[in-house]
């Protein structure tokens, strides 16, 4: 059993961690929520951008975890951390919590947060699913790495809020 400070050493690096790379390819870190980070990527005008800057965001994660932080842990013979990561594209909107423009809270609600975190929900550990909406935004060679997932009876049935068919989750090949 792990003592309690060194979880949440570890928890702190790794969010640190994850914020840098999350500000490296020009996103924003929303909140900290326990051990997880959430981010967005604000699409001005260039959603194709966009959706490559997050794709590539989550490869570079899981690339940290696995050859910069596991590593380090496993000296000290601490478990490996594994991430599960959920992306998808849509509207949101900003939510003020309180009316002190300095110290309210802010965060972000709308379609797309729910259905990345139902995305994140569904991934196994060290695994990167997509939405259809980001994966058809992507570049055709980053495209190229996603396929399709087939999920099992009703795992997953969350239906696009467009066309009303089942809304169509991807996973990273790598």
């Amino acid at each position: 059993e792990m003592p309690a400070e060194k979880i949440a050493i570890i928890i702190s690096s790794f969010a640190q961690e994850m914020a840098a790379v999350i500000r490296q390819h020009n996103g924003f870190v929303l909140k900290f929520v326990g051990d997880a980070v959430i981010g967005y990527f604000v699409a001005d005008n260039n959603s194709l951008l966009i959706a490559d800057n997050a794709v590539n965001c989550a490869k570079s994660m899981n690339t940290i975890i696995q050859k910069g932080i596991n590593p380090i842990l496993n000296q000290y013979d601490y478990p490996d951390l594994m991430v599960k990561i959920g992306v998808d594209f849509g509207q949101n909107i900003v939510v003020r919590y309180g009316s002190d423009e300095i110290n309210s809270h802010v965060d972000l609600m709308g379609p797309a947060m729910n259905i990345a975190a139902k995305i994140q929900n569904m991934a196994k550990a060290n695994q990167i699913l997509i939405g259809s909406d980001v994966c058809e935004r992507l570049h055709p060679t980053l495209q190229e790495d996603f396929e399709k997932i087939v999920w099992e009876n009703d795992e997953w049935n969350y239906r696009s809020r467009i066309t009303g068919e089942i809304y169509q989750v991807l996973g990273f090949k790598g």
